[in-house]
């Protein structure tokens, strides 16, 4: 008699369990209790570029005898001038006047005055066309204030010093370092006052960089490499500091256009990150981890807290 055995195959089930960023990290010893596994990653820090664009208006109304070419100009270069042909005559004119009757009036000067004769000669001498007017000197004795203001010296000083004043607005001066970004006028044109003629941005500008995330030194380096690669810039220079917030100065060596400032850099962390659930997060948002001196600060990003640590493995506890 034959026996037929019949061999029943129950399937043997794998299961794979695909785990995402919220579970990755996670194994539960206890509800008070959890063990972490850390996770090197690559991160996101933000750029905010403060670049300011500044305008330079006419201070009279009148005829351009000149307006600034180059694109670069440092501070106290001339950028604007006009033409003051007419005034600078008239005023060349009344200094070598005064510069005349000084030298006559020195010519006569009492001998009880001449030990004062040298410092009104020095003076004289610096009455020149193409200077401003030097400073008066101080008188030292009754008898040579009496002798100079009944020649009205010192009328006559005021009233030149008064045109030139008037005169320098012909001319406009850089505020600071610059890159010009348009003209609005041209040399020979005819401007009234307040017209804008230069726009401008500094050649010191500021950024801020900024993350859901502790900035270390590491990754300080890592940002100011960044930004010498990408931004024309010779200098970069730290002037605030938070845990998660670095504001630069830069100082640009040409013309940056707002458009093409990166928005964000993308750095490697050097501390691994750990997922923690809500529940472990104290009030202080501060997480306890086990052999930790000192609570570490969590931060909340892309909806859930995280914390940083050098080790690979973290034990936490509720708090």
């Amino acid at each position: 008699m034959r026996v037929c055995r019949a061999f029943v195959f129950f399937p043997i089930l794998f299961v794979f369990s695909c785990s995402g960023e919220n579970n990755t990290n996670v194994s539960d010893t206890s509800d008070k209790i959890r063990t972490l596994s850390g996770k090197q990653q690559r991160d996101t820090v933000f750029l905010n570029f403060v670049i300011p664009e500044k305008t330079i208006l006419a201070q009279r109304t009148g005829k351009l005898e000149r307006l600034v070419e180059n694109p670069e100009f440092k501070k106290n270069s001339l950028l604007v001038q006009f033409d003051n042909y007419d005034s600078f005559v008239e005023l060349s004119g009344e200094k070598e006047a005064l510069k005349s009757d000084l030298t006559d009036l020195l010519n006569n000067l009492p001998k009880s005055l001449q030990p004062i004769e040298k410092k009104w000669r020095d003076f004289a001498a610096k009455l020149t066309p193409d200077k401003i007017m030097p400073a008066f000197p101080v008188f030292e004795y009754k008898e040579e204030a009496g002798f100079f203001e009944e020649a009205k010296i010192r009328e006559k000083y005021d009233a030149i010093q008064k045109k030139e004043a008037a005169v320098q607005n012909y001319f406009q001066l850089s505020p600071e370092d610059g890159f010009i970004t348009q003209t609005y006028a041209h040399t020979d044109e005819y401007v009234k006052k307040n017209k804008p003629l230069i726009t401008y941005h500094p050649k010191k500008i500021k950024v801020m960089a900024e993350a859901a995330f502790p900035l270390s030194k590491s990754i300080t380096k890592q940002i100011k490499n960044d930004l010498l690669i990408r931004i024309p810039v010779g200098q970069i220079r730290v002037i605030l500091k938070t845990p998660t917030t670095i504001r630069y100065s830069l100082t640009l060596n040409q013309k940056l256009d707002p458009k093409i400032c990166p928005k964000y850099v993308i750095i490697n962390q050097d501390q691994n990150v750990f997922r923690v659930p809500k529940d472990f997060v104290g009030r202080d948002k501060k997480v306890s981890v086990s052999g930790e001196k000192e609570k570490l600060q969590a931060y909340y990003k892309n909806g859930q807290y995280v914390i940083y640590s050098d080790k690979p493995s973290l034990k936490i506890q509720k708090i």
